[in-house]
């Protein structure tokens, strides 16, 4: 063999494995890249839903408050589910001095669900939550007050109008609209008998959030119930109407 074939060959083998190096770094960067930009949208989804469940607060919040009789919201699913669950329960009781009730009840309330990709956003009673796992976290609070021998709990009671449930990749128009607003309990002087308020969370999607919200905020734990001292007490629940459209 002469020089140049030695030549030859060792620039084919040259050329042989650069082109291999070259196929191998652009299936590395596709995979590499691909995963990763997967990985971005889908946190960027996870953080629209929550951007639009706060606006979505702020919709209920109007309703709540008779701002507004009805408004709508909007959110894209993009391959998620948005359902209304009927499961929360609010069981709140009010005591006077020496432990007897004066009022209690049991409110189902319910929640507006987002669900993607093991990730869960929600709207209950005023405030948003995020769910990862079995980890739980208030991204916004509630109205619930529980200050200077002051307590209002004021209860959101979602009820479905039509449709519970919607999936696809489109964008959902979320109609809420006012049912009945109506004041359970109430003792506006500190002459009142009331002394404590008394509340539980039960079947909750956000449990954990909850204790953390009510622990933070001047509520007390013990025996499975948050206890507030408080002899001007206000509880009152909001029922609204929610309409999930299919997406378009």
């Amino acid at each position: 063999m002469t020089v140049r074939d030695d030549r030859s060959v060792s620039d084919v083998l040259a050329f042989v494995l650069v082109f291999s190096i070259i196929i191998t770094s652009v299936g590395l960067v596709y995979s590499v890249g691909f995963s990763s930009l997967s990985d971005f949208q889908e946190s960027e989804q996870k953080t629209n839903a929550a951007r639009a469940f706060d606006a979505f607060s702020s919709v209920f919040d109007d309703v709540e408050e008779g701002r507004a009789v009805a408004r709508n919201g909007e959110l894209r699913l993009r391959g998620g589910t948005i359902q209304l669950s009927r499961e929360s329960e609010f069981n709140i009781s009010v005591r006077d001095s020496g432990g007897t009730s004066l009022w209690s009840g049991t409110n189902t309330t319910g929640s507006l669900l987002y669900t993607a990709d093991g990730t869960t956003i929600g709207y209950g009673n005023g405030g948003v939550f995020r769910q990862d796992g079995d980890a739980s976290a208030m991204i916004n609070e509630p109205s619930f007050l529980c200050e200077g021998g002051r307590a209002v709990v004021s209860l959101v009671a979602l009820r479905a109008d039509g449709v519970t449930s919607q999936s696809g990749d489109g964008n959902v128009q979320i109609k809420a609209r006012a049912n009945r607003s109506t004041v359970l309990y109430s003792a506006q002087r500190s002459s009142a008998n009331a002394e404590s308020v008394n509340l539980s969370v039960a079947d909750s999607e956000f449990g954990d959030a909850w204790d953390r919200y009510l622990v933070d905020n001047g509520w007390t734990y013990n025996a499975g119930e948050y206890g507030c001292s408080a002899d001007i007490v206000v509880i009152r629940v909001t029922v609204i109407d929610v309409e999930i459209p299919a997406p378009r």
